[in-house]
Parts: C-alpha cells; structure tokens; sequence
C-alpha cells in the first residue's frame, strides 16, 4: 500500500510551479487510464490524474506549499474493492466545481 494522501481539484484550478517539470516524470499502469507523476529525485507521486475523476487533478498533500490549503476533506477509500467502492461513492463530484456539482446533485 502506498499510503498517498491526497485531495482532487478540478483540472482547471491546478498549476504547476514553472520549473518543476524537469523533476517529473508520469507512467501508467492496469488500465493506463490513470496519469502518476512523480519526482524523479525523491519518487513521490506528487500529484495525478486520476481514474475515478478524469476531469481532476490529485495533488498530494506534502506535495503542496504550507499555507495554501484553506480545506482539506478525507475519505477513506476500499482500494481492495474499489470499483464497488467507488460505484456507490461521489468522489467524481470533488473534480468539478462547485457550480456545475450543485447543478448536477438531485433536487430534494
């Protein structure tokens, strides 16, 4: 188990510091469908495009300047049976923004 702690931000909200691309590298794995990018000096994944919210960037936490988060959401997730998982989850909605996540939730 890898242990990464991280949260997902809409693809549009994220920026990546100028510089920091020559110390990345991505790869893929099973379904290819994930993007893992990680440092080339120390090897953590430092943030990804995840599976279950393609729209979404998953920035690892320690990966991220001290004084920048104003909110941080944990969920555990079944890793072991994770389609199950996440078929009765909303984690998809934590990649779109809050408008068009409102507009999408059922009315009650």
């Amino acid at each position: 188990m890898r242990g990464n702690t991280h949260f997902v931000v809409p693809a549009a909200k994220f920026t990546l510091d100028p510089g920091a691309a020559e110390f990345l590298t991505t790869y893929a794995f099973g379904t290819h469908t994930a993007k893992h990018t990680f440092c080339k000096v120390c090897g953590i994944t430092s943030f990804y495009f995840p599976r279950s919210n393609p729209d979404g960037v998953a920035v690892t936490v320690a990966c991220v300047d001290p004084g920048t988060l104003v909110h941080v959401e944990y969920r555990h997730a079944d890793g072991r049976n994770w389609e199950e998982w996440f078929a009765r989850s909303d984690i998809s909605d934590s990649s779109k923004p809050k408008e068009a996540a409102a507009a999408a939730a059922p009315a009650e």
